[in-house]
């Protein structure tokens, strides 16, 4: 990885360390997204399945509606699999928090070091790495705060 500043080895590792952190993050996030999307897919087909199923065929009553969906040996495989993305989005929900958190950590810590880590060269152009980092990373070191 080429900086666009000159800088010594433990900044450039925790630098790398800095965006390994955000690609771990963003990566969770799309999961999530990605299992959250499936979830709704499938809760909708879901649905649509009783839908046609159990509630046209049987509107007379909501007991026989409730008798023919215990009965459906379909039913119970739906559910769980609905069920299953259900626990997929919240663990990547948890894990991309988990990411995000350690992510801000380690990016305040670098914040709250830059002073010790870049040496006088560096500090006097640290302006062009950290416009670097937001502009190729979107990783923002100017402030602590998101």
């Amino acid at each position: 990885m080429i900086f666009p500043i000159e800088l010594d080895e433990v900044t450039k590792a925790i630098l790398k360390r800095v965006m390994t952190h955000k690609k771990e993050w963003n990566d969770m996030k799309k999961r999530m997204h990605l299992s959250f999307i499936l979830f709704l897919l499938s809760l909708a087909l879901f649905g649509l399945y009783i839908y046609q199923t159990f509630v046209i065929s049987h509107r007379t009553s909501i007991e026989r509606i409730m008798m023919a969906l215990m009965n459906d040996e379909r039913t119970f495989s739906f559910v769980v699999f609905v069920g299953s993305l259900a626990w997929l989005v919240l663990f990547y929900k948890k894990k991309s928090e988990k990411a995000e958190q350690d992510f801000h950590a380690l990016r305040c810590e670098f914040i709250q070091k830059s002073s010790e880590l870049l040496q006088e060269r560096a500090w006097e152009k640290r302006h062009v790495l950290y416009e670097w980092m937001k502009k190729t990373y979107d990783i923002s070191l100017y402030h602590e705060n998101k």
